[in-house]
């Protein structure tokens, strides 16, 4: 409402968002974006309901969920796919300005390598039995029917969750494995707090998993806290952001943690995400975790990856128990941080994609991470490779309409610019022959003395104002007839014309010394104007020739795109699980599946696509701005500043005869874009894309 009334009252500049993660976790987020910042835009689109919106780029599944009291269940709408994705992210490049840290180039530190760290923790054969359980409570799930208050694949996803990060957060059995990844982390922070000491160097632990005791009594924190001030650590300068439970309080820890009195701070995402500034003395991040969202990761490397802080390279690291749930979770927020980042820069050239928001493991997943089996990363790499082909053969279709256009368009492309460098030509002839005749206004020849005084009383003529495009003729200069051009909003233009038009703009205080300038200086500027008509010929025909030799190439890739396509389903199948027909051939089993694929990327090596030398724009609507000021003409502000009215003695008898003609609409200016010596004909440029 606040928001609707704001745009009311300042049309189209009434608020504005800022924010790193206007998507955190699902594409639904984009509808909400539009219902704040472009209502109207929706409105036109007649998807402004949710209903609408999700019926143009939804696909809906309904399932059964538990209620929040875990006693009863309730129906679910949810997508399973996205749709229309090229022109979901032109509207939502409408109204959002992406700026990524990227293009910004902030003063931020180097991170160590490159990129975080991966630190790999052996399993131990508890968390092997723990986790062989939850394939079978997954398997009893697809096999039986369970009631899902008792057990769902949320409860496992995040039980798996658990048992990565500790076999003790589900067995009050297990015991402390030197190679967990508690003791890794320790040993860790203890070695960077050692390294970084003359420099009071800060550590933070991101865990969101383990803040408060198990009903047996464990605790991740506090057993951190413990080794930690074992290795060493002053238990002083080791702190929880769960001890400051006021804004107060964690004021003044942060302060502490700048001035480097707390160099190690343990917290969860939502407590020590957004709002912590501590990255003055930061050396090193740590994720004993893995979030649920890539917003939350952003949010976590954003608070020492960020401006203000004084070290020149920091480290981040990632902590991953091989053979558990931990891997996968990596790469599927890797894999939604991808797809959030290519839809809001607009390099996104899928149509159709599933929906990133799904935060349960599939069974096939559950089964392949237990298993411990390779084939599971052939499968991801497949798929990357599947869709890097996928990318390549949509700009190869892409370059092949590009052609068919371009080959029915610049033949007569060609011709208009051979008819318009003849009559650029033929005028520049005229001006030439006639450079030392009298300039005619009127209907009769007026001396040089006098020209000034006899065109200062035509242009007195002349209306101040118009409502329409008008022109109205007013003699001969060097063999070319003149006159003015006068908009209703815009400054007049004088013009100059013989085979063809050309204009130029006045300031809106005109005078006769001003229209003298500009017809000479259009009368002089006929070379420099033949010579580009000459350049955009050549090109024009150049291009007719590269298009006619791209036309009709096949895409080089495209046997080995339905090979891999067909292996890498097989492989799918065999990782689920799934049976095939009584009648079919049988099948490679998984292994042979894996190496074949294998050896088919080996031999088909792709070339890099070659970078672009400028960063392709992406094709957006018209900004909504824009199209408010469009449809509320009363509000545009006048582009120049309108100077005081004039007062304007009674023309003459002969100066009221000035006749004034409608412009038509082959005599409209040129329109932005377009080539400025040749109005209506649009530049084809090499790369353009429809």
């Amino acid at each position: 409402m606040k928001c609707r009334y704001l745009d009311q009252v300042h049309p189209g500049r009434g608020v504005t968002f800022a924010t790193g993660t206007p998507i955190s976790n699902t594409m639904m987020e984009l509808y909400t974006m539009s219902r704040f910042l472009d209502p109207e835009g929706m409105k036109s689109r007649e998807i402004e309901h949710f209903d609408g919106w999700a019926a143009t780029f939804g696909e809906v599944v309904d399932t059964m969920e538990i209620s929040p009291d875990g006693a009863t269940l309730k129906p679910r709408s949810r997508f399973a796919k996205f749709v229309n994705l090229p022109e979901l992210q032109q509207m939502f490049r409408a109204f959002a300005d992406v700026q990524t840290a990227e293009m910004l180039n902030l003063p931020r530190p180097k991170l160590d390598g490159g990129k975080p760290t991966i630190v790999a923790c052996p399993m131990s054969d508890e968390q092997r039995s723990l986790q062989q359980a939850l394939v079978e409570r997954y398997d009893r799930l697809r096999s039986q029917k369970v009631d899902p208050r008792e057990d769902n694949a949320l409860a496992i996803t995040t039980d798996g969750r658990k048992l990565a990060l500790d076999a003790r957060m589900l067995s009050a059995q297990a015991a402390d494995f030197p190679g967990s990844k508690v003791n890794t982390l320790v040993d860790n922070v203890g070695a960077v707090w050692n390294r970084t000491a003359p420099v009071r160097g800060t550590q933070l632990i991101f865990c969101d998993m383990g803040v408060n005791d198990t009903p047996w009594g464990y605790s991740v924190y506090d057993e951190i806290v413990q080794k930690l001030v074992a290795r060493g650590i002053p238990r002083e300068q080791i702190a929880a952001i769960g001890d400051a439970d006021s804004d107060a309080k964690k004021q003044v820890l942060f302060e502490k943690v700048r001035n480097g009195q707390v160099r190690v701070l343990l917290g969860s995402t939502a407590k020590m995400g957004t709002g912590t500034n501590v990255q003055k003395r930061l050396v090193a991040l740590h994720h004993l975790d893995a979030p649920w969202k890539p917003a939350e990761v952003e949010q976590r490397e954003g608070r020492i990856l960020r401006q203000g802080n004084e070290n020149e390279e920091v480290a981040i690291y990632r902590y991953v128990t091989q053979g558990s749930f931990d891997s996968f979770m990596w790469q599927a927020l890797e894999t939604k941080a991808r797809f959030i980042s290519q839809v809001m820069t607009g390099d996104n050239a899928l149509r159709r994609a599933e929906d990133i928001g799904g935060q349960e493991l599939s069974y096939a997943e559950v089964k392949a991470i237990a298993s411990g089996n390779p084939a599971i990363i052939t499968l991801a790499e497949a798929d990357a490779e599947l869709q890097r082909l996928t990318v390549l053969k949509k700009n190869h279709s892409d370059e092949q309409y590009l052609a068919r256009r371009s080959l029915r368009e610049l033949p007569e492309h060609i011709e208009r610019l051979s008819k318009r460098l003849a009559n650029l030509t033929a005028d520049q002839a005229t001006t030439t022959a006639h450079a030392a005749d009298s300039m005619t206004i009127g209907d009769r020849a007026v001396l040089r003395t006098e020209v000034m005084a006899v065109l200062g009383n035509r242009l007195e003529a002349l209306p101040e104002k118009v409502s329409d495009l008008r022109r109205f003729p007013l003699g001969v200069y060097r063999g070319l007839r003149f006159g003015m051009v006068l908009h209703p909003q815009f400054a007049p233009e004088v013009y100059l014309e013989g085979a063809t038009t050309r204009r130029t703009s006045l300031s809106r205080n005109h005078g006769p010394r001003a229209v003298m300038n500009a017809l000479e200086n259009l009368a002089e500027g006929y070379e420099s104007e033949c010579s580009t008509a000459r350049q955009d010929l050549a090109i024009a025909e150049s291009q007719l020739r590269d298009f006619q030799e791209r036309l009709g190439i096949p895409f080089p890739h495209d046997a080995y795109l339905t090979q891999l396509t067909a292996l890498r389903d097989q492989l799918k199948a065999g990782l689920s699980g799934g049976t095939s027909e009584p009648d079919a051939d049988p099948q490679p089993d998984v292994s042979q599946l894996a190496e074949q694929i294998k050896a088919l990327r080996t031999s088909n090596t792709i070339e890099a696509a070659p970078q672009r030398v400028t960063k392709r724009r992406s094709v957006a609507e018209e900004p909504v701005t824009a199209r408010i000021r469009r449809q509320r003409p009363e509000v545009v502000p006048s582009p120049e500043p309108v100077s005081e009215p004039k007062v304007v003695e009674p023309p003459s008898e002969e100066a009221l005869s000035v006749e004034s003609t409608p412009i038509a609409a082959d005599d409209q200016p040129p329109l932005p874009g377009l080539f400025p010596h040749d109005a209506g004909q649009a530049r084809l440029c090499p790369g353009t894309s429809r």
